[in-house]
């Protein structure tokens, strides 16, 4: 009787340890691996070039939360900007590129930022790439990811 009461003890000791332990792997901050739970927030613009019949997408964006708005809205506007030292050198060799106004990224999800504004480029999921920014101050010091698609 005593050793089928140890060995009970010892299952559901086991069983509580393997819990905590997958717990604690979901709930630890670090590398997105397709989380349902992240989402993109930053900005896009659209540029022509080669006198309008060419166009270039440009963005800007780190992965957030899902849940939080604010860490989102500040990713927004950490990225607000186009500027020639973030440009990659191809884009920068576009003759006579004029940009459109600032596009925002607010809460897409990682697949559909992917395939319908990268148009697959980078592969149907860049969070994958990406470390996500757990709070808004993470945001503050998260290197921001540039994408661009050349049409």
């Amino acid at each position: 009787m005593q050793t089928k009461r140890t060995k009970r003890r010892t299952a559901t000791l086991a069983a509580i340890a393997m819990t905590s332990g997958a717990m604690f792997t979901v709930m630890a901050p670090g590398m997105a691996e397709a989380q349902s739970g992240s989402r993109i927030c930053g900005n896009w613009w659209a540029g022509t070039y080669n006198g309008g019949t060419q166009e270039v997408i440009w963005s800007r964006v780190i992965e957030v939360p899902k849940t939080d708005g604010i860490a989102c809205q500040r990713a927004i506007d950490r990225t607000d900007k186009v500027g020639t030292t973030t440009l990659p050198q191809r884009i920068k060799n576009f003759k006579d590129l004029k940009w459109g106004s600032r596009q925002r990224i607010s809460g897409w999800s990682c697949e559909s930022y992917s395939q319908e504004l990268l148009s697959a480029k980078y592969g149907d999921d860049v969070c994958l790439k990406m470390t996500r920014a757990d709070t808004a101050v993470e945001v503050n010091n998260r290197t921001i990811s540039h994408f661009w698609v050349d049409n």
